[in-house]
């Protein structure tokens, strides 16, 4: 085993103890299965930057090519996003149930193409890089926070006494509102990054490519979502599912789009 794969490997065993953390605390309410689910939680951080680190050094590019690096810097700024909510939002640490399974079956799609490496175009030697793909990964983890919220304001909206470590449903829903808000503004700012960057590299700014196309589309799909509760007063479960609209779109756009159908964004990518 490499030591990549090690550090990988590592990374994920930590990921799943936290899983069980989490559903222990949440289920049996043990307040040591809590601290356990966070510490693993941490401390899967570290290893798994370590191979995406290593993976960096052997290829000579970011976690940007293969779906492996994709997916598994995805999972690594997830479980970041989410610490730092629960860090400075008092009361979501108890969303880590929702969060790390999504993380570590994150990192189990990912090691599906872990031995496959690949360059990458020239245009990607460019600093538009770090900014457009940088604040994708921020789009996609927020959304997937506001989405565990509204799913667990759904889940005490209909039982109140469950899911006791988390705040009450109105605090859940305005947070996964806020979320939302957060993750709009970033995928705002992604396909601004992304047409300076085509202008730069390919002397346009827009061409209606695939993955520019769904982009858009569930940029205006979350502003819609926005609009009708910051402009028309919409709340409660429409608003929960209309969250899980959004989210749906934005999964379309990061791993069916982005992944699947051959753009010009991913000739490199597609298959693997």
């Amino acid at each position: 085993m490499s030591n990549e794969s090690a550090w990988f490997w590592a990374a994920t065993t930590l990921y799943a103890l936290s899983v069980v953390g989490f559903v222990v605390w949440v289920g049996f309410r043990r307040e040591g299965a809590a601290r356990l689910a966070g510490l693993a939680a941490v401390c899967g951080l570290v290893p798994h930057a370590v191979s995406l680190g290593l993976r960096w050094a052997a290829v000579g590019h970011g976690p940007y090519s293969t779906r492996y690096e994709v997916v598994s810097a995805n999972a690594l700024l997830l479980v970041l996003v989410y610490l730092a909510s629960a860090r400075f939002a008092r009361g979501l640490r108890a969303l880590g149930v929702f969060v790390m399974p999504v993380a570590f079956l994150m990192m189990g799609f990912a090691v599906m193409t872990f031995e496959l490496k690949s360059d990458v175009p020239i245009i990607f030697k460019s600093y538009w890089l770090w900014l457009h793909i940088g604040f994708a990964k921020l789009f996609a983890a927020t959304i997937v926070l506001a989405a565990a919220c509204a799913g667990a304001y759904l889940v005490k909206q209909r039982r109140a006494e469950a899911l006791p470590q988390l705040p009450p449903p109105a605090r859940l829903e305005l947070l996964a509102h806020q979320l939302m808000l957060v993750s709009f503004l970033f995928l705002g700012v992604m396909i601004v990054a992304g047409a300076l960057w085509a202008r730069q590299s390919w002397g346009r700014y827009w061409a209606w490519d695939p993955i520019e196309t769904s982009a858009l589309c569930t940029w205006i799909v979350m502003g819609v979502v926005l609009h009708f509760r910051a402009l028309h007063g919409w709340s409660g479960k429409r608003m929960a599912y209309l969250t899980f609209v959004a989210l749906a779109f934005s999964l379309v756009t990061a791993y069916v789009v982005a992944m699947i159908v051959p753009t010009i964004h991913n000739s490199y990518l597609v298959g693997q």
